[in-house]
């Protein structure tokens, strides 16, 4: 299984991360936005508004198990 995580900021920065590993993908999500983001429907927000995090090959709700 792929899993890639990709990072969107408000001011333009895009920056994506694949792995086969869900806790790998899960820290590196974490770093970016935090453990618990507001969640959107295919997106998650960290709670200061400033980035943005996409998966594909998971789910948000196996990304952050503790958003939900």
């Amino acid at each position: 299984m792929n899993i890639r995580v990709t990072y969107h900021s408000i001011d333009g920065h895009k920056e994506s991360f694949d792995t086969t590993y869900l806790s790998v993908a899960q820290r590196w999500a974490s770093r970016w936005i935090g453990k618990s983001p507001s969640l959107g429907r295919g997106y998650a927000v960290s709670d200061d508004g400033i980035g943005k995090i996409t998966v594909e090959g998971a789910s948000l709700r196996e990304l952050f198990p503790d958003g939900f």
